[in-house]
């Protein structure tokens, strides 16, 4: 039994050593295979990043010489619609002068004879004031002699 049990924990130990140095050598490759990795990555990054770099650039360049273009052009159709602009502007401020002269004139021309007529109508209804102011005048003359004439008469 005493055999037996030596057997076992030299057995057991000689396993638990050759298990031990399968997973050290396991671990090393593992980490061989992981640092690979990484640095496969790292290289991958560093092509990615200078690849777009250089593909931003020329798309940037594309960009500012289409953007130029386009100021350029702009700029021209800008121009051209301005001096259409102006025109039509200056044509537009003598039409509305023109306008304003008549308009002005017929403006005159209403007031005038607004004037007129209500020179004419205060005329008519001061003629008629007075008409009545004579009227009520010479009735309240007639009731007020009336009424002495009444008051005398009474007295005697």
């Amino acid at each position: 039994r005493k055999i037996q049990t030596k057997w076992r924990t030299f057995v057991w130990r000689q396993d638990f050593v050759v298990y031990m140095a399968a997973r050290k050598i396991q671990a090393n490759w593992r980490a061989a295979v992981c640092r690979d990795l990484y640095l496969h990555q790292i290289a991958a990054k560093i092509i990615q990043t200078k690849w777009r770099s250089y593909a931003y650039r020329k798309e940037y360049v594309e960009y500012m010489a289409a953007r130029k273009i386009q100021t350029k052009w702009r700029s021209f159709v800008w121009r051209q619609d301005f001096v259409v602009y102006m025109a039509a502007r200056k044509i537009q401020a003598n039409w509305r002068a023109a306008v304003c002269r008549d308009l002005y004139l017929h403006q005159i021309a209403a007031k005038i004879i607004q004037t007129q007529w209500r020179t004419y109508v205060c005329r008519k209804e001061y003629v008629q004031y007075m008409a009545a102011r004579k009227i009520q005048r010479n009735w309240r003359a007639a009731i007020s002699r009336d009424k002495y004439i009444y008051n005398i008469a009474a007295n005697i």
